[in-house]
């Protein structure tokens, strides 16, 4: 295969690779139609109010809030939904995506559900959940979840870099530059791997509270699901992986010359 073909080849994936990577770096950072619906994972807590009545005995009013304005982390209501992206979380009044509002944004954001919702129940309902929230459950240790995501995002964000740097100079008709664009290729693909794993990897332990109930029986009411935003890294992923080969080709049909 002629080199320029490789490279053609090569460009198409890398360029595709990173599109999806730039659209899905805009996931939760405001409430505007596309990014709301960008998300790493969410949580539909919609329930959790009978699950504590049932557990506590207690109707709980103002458990959550109505008002769309009323400031994240302060104790004013839960919202019926929390979306997390990876420079932030925004959190909705119906689970619809609507009516939402965001939290600040990170640069390298943890993802701590627990300690995201918790800082939204107001006070007096606030040591009931820590009660009613098992122990056991991955969801709850903020620690091992931050770090696992910000490690990942360290990851994905460099392999981002390395994707545009790839496209880049795999579009100078250079011996040096193809070899660049090879090797960035092949190491923006595996931090994106490595990233999106570990992202993988803490939401699937932090989806341990689905199975949480009260009093034995009753479901706790707070269920997490992996988003897409986390589907758009992988296959932005496979679609570098897939670039590496004809760099590679190309990089080894231009030394020759």
């Amino acid at each position: 295969m002629r080199g320029e073909t490789c490279i053609a080849i090569a460009t198409f994936f890398t360029s595709v690779s990173l599109i999806l990577l730039i659209v899905a770096h805009v996931g939760e950072v405001n409430t505007d139609t596309v990014p709301r619906k960008l998300y790493m994972a969410e949580v539909n807590v919609t329930n959790y109010g009978t699950a504590f009545r049932n557990g506590t005995g207690i109707n709980a009013p103002g458990l959550y809030t109505s008002n769309v304005s009323a400031p994240l982390g302060e104790g004013n209501g839960l919202r019926q939904l929390y979306s997390w992206g990876i420079y932030g979380f925004c959190a909705f009044l119906s689970p619809g995506h609507s009516q939402g509002t965001c939290g600040n944004q990170t640069f390298g954001n943890g993802f701590t559900p627990f300690d995201v919702i918790l800082s939204d129940v107001p006070e007096a309902y606030v040591e009931y959940t820590r009660v009613l929230v098992p122990d056991a459950s991955a969801f709850k240790n903020s620690a091992y979840l931050s770090n696992l995501t910000k490690s990942g995002f360290d990851l994905l964000f460099v392999g981002t870099l390395a994707a545009f740097v790839a496209l880049v100079t795999g579009l100078i008709r250079h011996k040096v530059a193809f070899l660049l664009a090879s090797f960035s290729s092949i190491i923006g693909s595996l931090f994106l791997m490595i990233g999106a794993t570990l992202w993988s990897v803490a939401i699937n332990k932090a989806e341990s509270i689905n199975r949480g109930v009260v009093r034995g029986a009753t479901p706790l009411g707070m269920v997490m699901t992996t988003g897409p935003q986390l589907y758009l890294f992988w296959v932005a992923f496979v679609m570098l992986l897939v670039s590496t080969v004809p760099y590679t080709v190309s990089c080894w049909s231009f030394l020759k010359r």
